[in-house]
């Protein structure tokens, strides 16, 4: 499962990544344009789907490498079972609301192919980009089971 879970989390955090980088550049190309009065139509659009992607795509990996943030005030003055209780309890919340967050965005990716539901400037279909959010979900959900029974060394988060 480590390997299952690792690879997902990098692929998409190199992903997440290169959108990143995309969006930079259409922001820019924006500006530029927009001194030249000549915006760019449909940018607002299209950095808001980008950033659904980049920010959903980073989760996974970001909670693999223990990048977020907790708080250490309260966990590193904990013994060790309390601290496990806390991890073990947290990572099953995350599981539980991340699965509920991932159902809901295929329901509603589900409801926007029927209703055909388009962006208004771009006219770019939404359920795609809900779909690779409901998909970065259930990574995520992984990822919690992954670090519900991972060996700890000891190590604090």
């Amino acid at each position: 499962m480590k390997a299952l879970v690792t690879r997902l989390s990098n692929v998409m955090s190199v992903i997440s990544g290169i959108v990143l980088i995309v969006m930079a550049a259409i922001t820019f190309a924006d500006i530029i344009m927009r001194l030249m009065r000549k915006p760019i139509p449909g940018v607002y659009e299209l950095v808001a789907y980008l950033g659904l992607v980049v920010t959903m795509f980073a989760l996974p990996r970001a909670s693999m490498m223990k990048t977020h943030v907790y708080m250490d005030i309260m966990i590193d003055n904990m013994s060790r079972m309390p601290m496990r209780i806390m991890r073990i309890a947290t990572r099953i919340l995350v599981f539980l609301f991340m699965l509920l967050i991932g159902w809901s965005l295929t329901k509603m990716g589900m409801r926007f192919i029927e209703t055909n539901t388009l962006g208004m400037t771009l006219r770019i279909p939404y359920y795609p980009v809900v779909f690779m959010g409901a998909f970065a979900c259930l990574v995520q959900c992984m990822v919690s089971i992954y670090e519900i029974f991972e060996k700890r060394e000891g190590a604090n988060e």
